[in-house]
């Protein structure tokens, strides 16, 4: 379960690096990316319960 956490924690992180990086691409990409990092971190949070539940 630990090592689920912190994957998930180390990809949450990675993501939001990469969103800060200032890309000359699309603006909405980086919105798009802390997004995805937010719902890997929350993840990565409930994990003790969603195992506690199964």
């Amino acid at each position: 379960m630990a090592t689920f956490q912190a994957v998930f924690y180390l990809i949450a992180i990675i993501l939001l690096v990469v969103a800060a990086l200032p890309v000359a691409s699309r603006r909405t990409r980086g919105v798009g990316l802390a997004l995805l990092a937010a719902a890997f971190a929350l993840t990565a949070f409930a994990a003790p319960t969603i195992d506690a539940a199964f």
